[in-house]
């Protein structure tokens, strides 16, 4: 499988490339800097890397013909931010990826985006109270509403096969069992190590065992 990956030089993005290039996949990472990735990764001959960012249309158009099966996206927003640049970005690019023929998506978000299947309970709305009340998350939290909101809009019509994944807490913590679940289950757990997350987004590429639904994630 070739994946196009956004995120890649983050934690999870990282783990990501190791696992897949261990599986024998091949990757294509559009990333703001190269010198970010290493060199284990950008240097395997299965890796290729387009430089740019969300903003550019050109580039853009460039990451929509690297012949990707999937793509997945580790990106969110980080402390501080204002308005929704990210997604703004899948915005401009998923349409591009579709015209391609890439319409496989995983995209990574939290629990502050609800689902009709979620159940409401007191530890989420805390979280989601504490986002919203703190002025330096006040944005992830909107900007994370926004992404959720975008991606499960995608008109069904068009084939597309998304999955918005959930994660609360994240480790650096060993691979471990996923429970994949919704908010309010009781199976719902806060946390989850990065290497279980990458190995779940790699395994529900390939089975599609919750396409167009938004799972939560957890150890």
């Amino acid at each position: 499988m070739h994946f196009l990956v956004l995120g890649s030089t983050g934690a999870i993005g990282n783990i990501f490339c190791d696992i897949t290039l261990e599986a024998r996949h091949t990757l294509t990472l559009f990333i703001r800097n190269r010198d970010k990735v290493p060199a284990r990764v950008a240097d395997n001959k299965r890796v290729a890397i387009i430089e740019g960012i969300l903003e550019d249309e050109d580039t853009l158009d460039e990451v929509s013909r690297c012949g990707a099966d999937t793509f997945v996206s580790f990106a969110g927003p980080p402390v501080g931010s204002k308005n929704t640049p990210l997604t703004d970005g899948y915005r401009a690019l998923v349409p591009k990826l579709v015209s391609q023929g890439i319409k496989r998506l995983l995209i990574l978000c939290t629990p502050s985006y609800k689902g009709a299947s979620d159940v409401a309970s007191f530890k989420w709305r805390l979280g989601e109270w504490t986002m919203k009340a703190i002025p330096s998350t006040r944005g992830q939290y909107g900007e994370m509403i926004s992404v959720g909101e975008y991606v499960t809009s995608l008109p069904a019509e068009d084939d597309i096969k998304w999955t918005l994944f959930r994660v609360g807490g994240l480790t650096n913590g060993e691979k471990r069992p996923v429970e994949a679940t919704f908010l309010g289950t009781g199976k719902d757990g806060m946390w989850i190590s990065r290497a279980s997350v990458a190995e779940w987004v790699m395994e529900e590429a390939i089975q599609e065992k919750w396409v167009r639904r938004i799972p939560y994630i957890c150890n």
